[in-house]
């Protein structure tokens, strides 16, 4: 079975996937590089949410794997990544930079390795929006601590709403898509 993620790594920029996710961006080369594709589906709010996806461009599912140039372009995609994903939010919530500067703008990260026994993955590492139902604390989340301690016959508990993927309006999307591109120049 074709790793998904790999058969992706050679499409070039503006290009859709077989999932519907737009290339957005690409860092270095085949043996050092990364690419990023932003998701038609989000686990948020479709009309303010999206998800940002980064992998190698070599199948790599843990990232012991990397070696230091593959280490230094996956710096410089994320942090490209961070920016881009700032400054779209920004251009849907705040008036002005100095508004931006003021108040904060949560994005989250959330990364994947797989099962070293079952090298099905592959390495990935996903940027979004943190505030809604995907902006929940987790469980290394100092906050998450402090949420009401449920119990039942089984242990003690917190409650967490459900998030459920949804798709992007098909315009909004397309927008979405070109901004990135735009900035990720």
């Amino acid at each position: 079975m074709e790793c998904n993620w790999c058969k992706e790594s050679s499409l070039n920029i503006g290009d859709k996937t077989d999932y519907g996710a737009v290339i957005v961006c690409r860092v270095g080369d085949s043996d050092n590089g990364w690419f990023a594709t932003l998701s038609p589906k989000t686990g948020g709010n479709s009309e303010r949410d999206f998800t940002i996806q980064l992998m190698p461009l070599k199948h790599l599912t843990h990232f012991s794997e990397m070696e230091e140039e593959l280490a230094g372009n996956y710096g410089i995609i994320f942090s490209k990544i961070s920016k881009a994903v700032t400054q779209v939010m920004a251009r849907g919530e705040m008036d002005s930079e100095s508004e931006l500067r003021e108040n904060a703008i949560s994005v989250a990260t959330y990364g994947k390795t797989t099962n070293w026994k079952e090298k099905k993955e592959h390495l990935h590492v996903k940027l979004f929006p943190f505030r809604g139902s995907i902006g929940q604390p987790y469980t290394v989340d100092s906050s998450f601590g402090r949420k009401e301690i449920h119990k039942d016959e089984n242990g003690e508990f917190v409650k967490m709403d459900p998030v459920k993927k949804v798709m992007i309006n098909e315009v909004r999307f397309e927008e979405l898509s070109k901004q990135f591109i735009e900035l990720l120049k």
